[in-house]
């Protein structure tokens, strides 16, 4: 295995990365949905950041489990899932107020579990991503509904604000990474499974 502090490093750029490839992704499957019929559909959003994030971390863990698909694809199907409840709810006439905090940190508790089970067979005491994933997610989503709220950028307009409302964003995938990257390498640290 590599060194720790390389593969944390490599973690934190991979999981910002990731994010920032999120936002066209999600911009993509809105427009999808748009074409579809289903625009306004909020698992797109999941789908795509959780897409996004997990491509670009797939591409890290390889080098720990042996293969990027099943990561990839448990945290886009993890992040996906809550939204998906939202929408399944709201389309069979149960209005529940939207709220970004729930959806994405029983999004990261359920990608993190399923990625806990990929790290298993490679490290001890894996539970403890599930937590971090959780954690992470939910901060990360703290970034974006800040942004989105635009209490920040109303102060400041046109390019400026624009930036600025960016640069909110993207703070939410280093948040993510930092995290995440803490709790890998605690996992390395820890050592391999007997």
């Amino acid at each position: 295995m590599t060194s720790h502090a390389g593969l944390t490093r490599r973690w934190l750029r991979a999981t910002w990365g990731g994010w920032l490839l999120g936002i066209p992704c999600v911009i993509a499957l809105a427009l999808a949905g748009e074409a579809l019929g289903i625009g306004g559909s909020q698992v797109l959003v999941g789908a795509g950041m959780g897409a996004g994030v997990g491509f670009m971390q797939g591409r890290v863990i390889r080098e720990v489990i042996g293969k990027a698909g099943p990561w990839a694809w448990s945290t886009t199907v993890g992040l996906a899932l809550p939204f998906l409840v939202f929408d399944l709810a709201k389309a069979a006439g149960r209005e529940w107020p939207f709220s970004l905090y729930p959806c994405v940190a029983v999004g990261g508790l359920i990608a993190g579990a399923w990625q806990a089970r990929l790290l298993r067979p490679h490290f001890r005491g894996t539970g403890s991503w599930v937590a971090a994933s959780a954690v992470g997610w939910s901060l990360s989503a703290g970034a974006a509904a800040l942004a989105d709220a635009g209490r920040v950028s109303q102060s400041v307009r046109g390019l400026a604000g624009a930036l600025l409302f960016l640069g909110i964003v993207a703070l939410g995938g280093l948040v993510l990474g930092i995290v995440a990257g803490a709790a890998l390498r605690l996992l390395v640290l820890r050592g391999e499974s007997a």
